[in-house]
């Protein structure tokens, strides 16, 4: 019996592991679209104001 719930606990713990890992790196890749789509907004911004 004890095995059987240490065995959950580890799959538990697993899954909850595996979890924060995927939610860290969906922040990391949304941060690093917003900062290459800010990025490109201010070349645009660059682009279009006349150059003297």
């Amino acid at each position: 019996m004890s095995q059987l719930i240490s065995g959950i606990i580890t799959i538990v713990v697993v899954l909850g592991i595996a979890g924060l890992a995927m939610l860290v790196v969906s922040v990391v890749v949304l941060l690093a679209l917003g900062a290459l789509a800010l990025t490109t907004l201010r070349e645009q911004d660059r682009n279009r104001t006349p150059r003297r």
